[in-house]
């Protein structure tokens, strides 16, 4: 009996947790595809790579420290020179420092701007809709095996 209840609560929990995550990716997905519907299209220039370091704590005690490369992006409209930082950071960098990336950005407002590529749009969602998608099916199994526990 106990069994069954705990397996309903952790299978409600996962199975919610898992839809969230899936409206949560939905949305971002739909924002950025908004976005890059109606933006303009120009080419940038990598002007530079900002380091961020993060420190953590393993459960073995150890200190790990990772750090990702952000791409600053320079470009210019209507002869005006902008500049933004990604938002997507990799290890090893995504860019070099001179190389040409394809910049989209809104026109009422130039400084919004993003690189217009597959994985820096649509890296974010992509993440959160998978655990998501591990998430929810999980959830739906616990319930219903909770649930047919519990009746027994």
């Amino acid at each position: 009996m106990r069994n069954g209840r705990l397996f309903t609560i952790v299978g409600a929990i996962f199975g919610l947790v898992g839809l969230v995550l899936l409206c949560v990716a939905i949305a971002i997905a739909v924002s950025t595809a908004g976005f890059l519907a109606s933006a303009e299209r120009t080419d940038g220039t990598v002007a530079g790579l900002a380091a961020r370091t993060t420190t953590t704590r393993g459960s073995d005690g150890h200190t790990r420290r990772t750090t990702l490369w952000y791409p600053t992006v320079e470009f210019t409209v209507g002869g005006r020179r902008y500049a933004f930082e990604s938002s997507t950071g990799s290890n090893p960098p995504s860019h070099e420092q001179g190389e040409s990336v394809p910049v989209a950005y809104d026109p009422a407002d130039p400084s919004d701007a993003r690189i217009a590529s597959f994985w820096s749009a649509f890296l974010a969602p992509l993440i959160v809709g998978g655990l998501g998608v591990v998430f929810t099916p999980i959830g739906a199994v616990l319930f219903v095996k909770g649930r047919r526990i519990t009746r027994l």
